[in-house]
């Protein structure tokens, strides 16, 4: 055996011992991880069973995450529930959790009311948060901005990032109180800078739209980043824009398909006025569509390219429905219409 394919056998007879030994490190690790964690679970059991709120709620989330013994989600609800009809907010809140998800128990929408209000009754910010949310979307409740803006204020002024970012939005959009871009911004800053991946990608927006705060592109890339990071989709189409340039090229694009929409759908569609034109019956009307379906694409591009910015416009799905639709339309007719259109009799 030559003195290459020696060395070579050494390498990786060496590579493997080495493998095999990070191997057995971490197997061990995680070893002595598993038995921490079944040694807590078993001590916080059997202090669970002294009747400590604390403890019961804490042995709850334990069985909830699988954190040394198995998941067990109706084990969790059965201590949650031990600590919450001793009157323990956290437990009470997650408790409530647990019904509107249908975790362990079966979803009850009115039980999720009763505890989570038990827990916002006492200040637990989390479930003042849970209980804005249910008045502002009318879940388990009826659907009441008054009540959800009150809610959302009480867990917001005790720092709770989604009651924050709930109020602006609720700013923003002027649901249920005036619009203010201004108070806005406050709230969904104090929600971003949490750490809130939803109030980042908010403030992105405001900064790159100038709401409420002057127009900033460097600061909206730099929250749509943060927000990004943490795997919000809305953020990463608008690096995407932010960064390929595209948005420039969709919005010119969109003003010169308006551009020749515009006037061969008022050709089409007002033909049949010219002097010396007849209407010409089911033909026309169909021409006359086919105009319609035009300028309503061009309407659609004018509103695109007055609304392109970092993140496009706010209702892609209804835009873009609409569109396919105008598109189909114009098509058929084309199709149908005024391809198959009637040549003059050739001679004999």
């Amino acid at each position: 055996m030559t003195t290459f394919w020696k060395a070579m056998l050494t390498a990786a007879g060496i590579a493997a011992i080495v493998g095999a030994s990070v191997v057995w490190w971490m197997h061990k690790r995680e070893a002595i991880e598993r038995k921490k964690l079944s040694d807590a679970a078993a001590e916080t059991r059997a202090s669970a069973d002294q009747g400590d709120v604390t403890v019961e709620s804490k042995l709850a989330h334990m069985y909830y995450e699988g954190l040394g013994v198995p998941q067990d989600y109706a084990e969790a609800s059965r201590w949650y529930r031990k600590a919450a009809e001793q009157g323990y907010a956290k437990a009470q809140f997650n408790l409530g959790d647990m019904y509107f998800r249908g975790k362990g128990v079966p979803q009850n929408y009115a039980e999720t009311v009763q505890w989570i209000q038990k827990a916002a009754d006492q200040g637990y910010a989390k479930a003042q948060a849970g209980l804005g949310y249910m008045y502002f979307n009318g879940v388990g409740l009826p659907q009441d901005y008054a009540e959800a803006f009150r809610w959302y204020s009480k867990a917001a002024d005790q720092g709770e990032a989604t009651a924050q970012h709930a109020l602006g939005y609720m700013y923003i959009n002027g649901v249920g109180l005036p619009q203010d871009y201004v108070t806005a911004f406050h709230w969904v800053q104090k929600a971003a800078v949490q750490g809130d991946a939803e109030a980042q990608a908010s403030l992105g927006y405001m900064y790159a739209k100038g709401q409420g705060v002057p127009q900033n592109r460097t600061e909206a890339y730099r929250w749509y980043r943060k927000a990004a990071d943490q795997g919000d989709p809305n953020a990463k189409h608008a690096l995407e824009l932010l960064g390929s340039g595209s948005m420039t090229k969709i919005r010119w694009f969109e003003l010169l398909t308006a551009l020749i929409a515009i006037p061969v759908g008022l050709w089409a569609s007002l033909a049949f006025l010219f002097p010396a034109t007849k209407f010409r019956g089911w033909r026309q009307a169909s021409i006359t569509l086919l105009g319609v379906s035009f300028l309503s694409n061009a309407g659609l591009s004018l509103y695109a390219f007055a609304h392109y910015d970092v993140q496009c416009f706010p209702h892609p799905y209804a835009f873009h429905i609409a569109r396919f639709v105008f598109s189909v339309t114009a098509i058929l007719i084309v199709v149908t219409v005024v391809l198959p259109a009637k040549k003059p009799a050739s001679g004999s």
